[in-house]
């Protein structure tokens, strides 16, 4: 992961901050997982099969070979780590309890407790107060989802609490359609954690960093929360579940689908963002794969396959109710859908799909919406109206100097430490 553009010059250095626990080679996250283990406790490794359990855990991604000081390693992240001073690896896995599909959310294993204790003690000595969940894409394996996971909360400067969800993919490109069927069946999994999370941890929100085909995960899971009917105070559950920044970077969902599926749950997170690239060459792949499953042999306006992704969007996929909806959602302070322009951003390739960690402007916004909750317009971004009314954001040619002052601004409003 590029250092991201706002902490390149040296002024803005969140590793000041940095907790002396956390300074070394090491980067710890939490962990939560629906695959079957294999190994010791101590030294878990995680298979493709799965079942509705919930394991957790603590990970620690090492930042190359162990021998760097903290000094080189903060000096490297500042002025931007070359590939071959940057391998990850996954140093130890270590499960430290489960959460058997049929158990109580309200009694939890001493193991689970001992967990949560450490989790909320982490949340504490945070300036964000927040937990932010990962979850990735198709095609991975856990130890690189660990490691992306772990790459963000790096360039936190060790701030920001991470935890990853690691559904199991079948970590092959040509199951793509497995993976799908294994994020249908992780669903339940995935709202049980969320509400885990919720009522045994004391951050202050949760937010969800959801990437590529994980933004199927998540906007599937928001949904079933969203339509609990056993909650019949709105407000109170809401307030239960402290649900904050959805980032849905490159999503790989259906475009229909995410239109009413976010009609559910919109009041019961704080903000969303999506990023788009009308480029982006694995979510071409995606919205093929997906039409040649469902493409009916004679096609009506009823039956038309509306399988353009949300990350590469085509109104043309909605029906009018829908597009009308959606295009007046551009327009509220807590919908913002970002336009990522090959054209206009530095060192992005046209059909991008991983620029959320790839790019050193994308991987800035996401880190200001995750921890401050910042509207688009305090990122450093600027937006522009569409033809059918609909509101863009997107990075200005001068998004470097926008974006430095925005967050000078930022740190000011929330008397803050810069945990970016």
């Amino acid at each position: 992961m590029p250092t991201p553009v706002v902490m390149q010059e040296g002024k803005i250095d969140p590793f000041t901050y940095t907790p002396e626990n956390q300074r070394g080679s090491s980067i710890a996250i939490g962990y939560a997982t629906n695959r079957l283990p294999i190994g010791a406790k101590q030294s878990r490794f995680y298979s493709r099969d799965f079942d509705q359990d919930i394991r957790m855990g603590v990970a620690e991604v090492q930042i190359g070979a162990g021998d760097q000081s903290w000094d080189e390693i903060r000096q490297l992240s500042i002025k931007g780590i070359e590939k071959h001073e940057s391998l990850l690896t996954l140093q130890q896995v270590s499960e430290h309890g489960v959460l058997k599909e049929d158990d109580s959310l309200q009694t939890l294993s001493p193991e689970l407790l001992d967990l949560f204790s450490r989790f909320n003690r982490a949340i504490e000595e945070s300036p964000t107060k927040d937990i932010t969940i990962y979850v990735h894409g198709a095609n991975n394996n856990f130890y690189r989802t660990a490691s992306q996971a772990a790459q963000y909360r790096h360039f936190t400067g060790r701030q920001a609490i991470v935890v990853l969800f690691s559904w199991p993919s079948a970590e092959s490109i040509i199951r793509y359609g497995t993976d799908i069927r294994h994020i249908m069946e992780t669903v339940p999994t995935f709202v049980r954690f969320v509400k885990l999370l919720a009522k045994h941890t004391s951050a202050r929100k949760i937010n969800i960093l959801a990437y590529s085909a994980g933004a199927t995960l998540t906007t599937k899971s928001l949904a079933v929360l969203g339509q609990d009917t056993t909650q019949l105070d709105r407000d109170i559950y809401r307030k239960s579940l402290r649900l904050g920044s959805i980032y849905f970077a490159a999503p790989d969902t259906d475009f229909d689908d995410f239109v009413d599926e976010y009609r559910s749950y919109q009041d019961i997170v704080e903000n969303v963002t999506v990023t788009i690239n009308q480029y982006d060459s694995v979510l071409g792949i995606a919205m093929r794969d997906h039409q040649s499953k469902n493409e009916p042999i004679i096609e009506t306006e009823e039956q038309r396959s509306s399988k353009s992704r949300l990350g590469k969007p085509d109104l043309e996929d909605l029906t009018e109710e829908q597009a009308t909806w959606i295009i007046k959602q551009t327009k509220q302070p807590n919908f913002t859908v970002l336009y990522i322009d090959p054209a206009t951003i530095p060192d992005l390739a046209k059909g991008s799909h991983d620029y959320w960690y790839q790019n050193s402007w994308a991987s800035t916004d996401a880190l200001l919406d995750l921890n401050f909750h910042a509207l688009p317009e305090d990122r450093g971004l600027s937006y522009h109206d569409t033809e059918k009314k609909a509101r863009i954001w997107y990075f200005p040619n001068d998004y470097e100097t926008h974006v430095k002052q925005a967050v000078e601004k930022l740190m000011e409003k929330f008397e803050r430490k810069p945990e970016l």
